[in-house]
């Protein structure tokens, strides 16, 4: 809760979102199954919302207070990544899609 509050204190309230970024920045856990496959612990985060909920501002906080954190925009993404969808599926339920741009 400490940690949650502390972050970005000059945006007021948007507690969810504070608790996404503190997710991502602590990271998860490393799996190693049995072979060759190992699964990265690492928790991305896709901030989507309407001009003006200070995304960008979050963004560039955790860039300057995190070391391992990569800011990117539309602008910086290469012709290849970062696209997503949002889709419904046939159970009537919201999802995250990934695209080709």
């Amino acid at each position: 809760e400490r940690i949650i509050c502390s972050m970005a204190p000059s945006i007021y309230g948007m507690k969810h979102v504070k608790t996404a970024i503190a997710l991502s920045m602590m990271g998860g856990q490393q799996k190693i199954t049995p072979g060759k496959h190992r699964i990265r612990g690492d928790i991305n985060t896709l901030l989507v919302g309407d001009p003006g909920l200070a995304k960008s501002q979050f963004l560039k906080y955790i860039e300057a207070t995190f070391p391992r954190a990569v800011y990117t925009t539309g602008k910086g993404a290469s012709a290849v990544g970062l696209t997503a969808a949002v889709t419904r599926d046939e159970n009537g339920d919201w999802g995250l899609e990934g695209g080709a741009m």
